[in-house]
């Protein structure tokens, strides 16, 4: 269970991660052309799957997924969902005020439907310098929530909150 302290911090970084609108990003960018490049690929057209090996880069509009292992699942055409392993994954999205939210972990999956990312094993999630570290974090690129860690205090979760030095005292 988390404790009410480490509830505030998350809390607060969620709203310095929310405030650049990042977010909203993914939302806008499903109805565009998923485009993945890979060493080898493997797709079964009767179940929808496919699988992405060696180097996998997938973009879409200002989305970037990279990875060493890509699998991806789509029904009439849709993307459902899509899993990537990596030495680490790598996950970068440009935000709408022009800066980046940078991820990175051993497996991501994303979750078309319910607009969440998945990062597990070693997982890192940085946007304006702010930081949160977790062996699991979960991000809802909708609502712009941020859950990092579990229900048991057996995993840490590091926030670095970053000042904005920028703004005049």
């Amino acid at each position: 269970m988390l404790s009410r302290k480490n509830i505030i911090l998350l809390a607060l970084l969620c709203g310095y991660v929310t405030a650049s609108g990042a977010g909203k990003s993914l939302m806008h960018a499903s109805n565009a052309p998923v485009n993945i490049y890979a060493d080898r690929m493997q797709y079964d057209i009767q179940s929808g799957r496919s699988e992405y090996h060696g180097n996998v880069r997938v973009t879409q509009n200002n989305i970037e997924l990279t990875g060493d292992r890509v699998f991806a699942y789509q029904e009439n055409n849709d993307l459902k969902n899509i899993k990537v392993e990596g030495s680490p994954a790598i996950y970068r999205q440009l935000s709408e005020d022009g800066k980046y939210i940078n991820a990175q972990s051993m497996r991501m999956e994303y979750f078309a439907d319910t607009n969440r990312l998945v990062l597990t094993e070693k997982a890192r999630l940085e946007q304006a310098g702010h930081i949160v570290e977790s062996e699991k974090i979960v991000y809802d690129t909708v609502r712009e929530i941020i859950i990092a860690g579990n229900d048991t205090q057996s995993e840490r979760v590091n926030i670095t909150i970053t000042p904005d030095t920028t703004k005049q005292q």
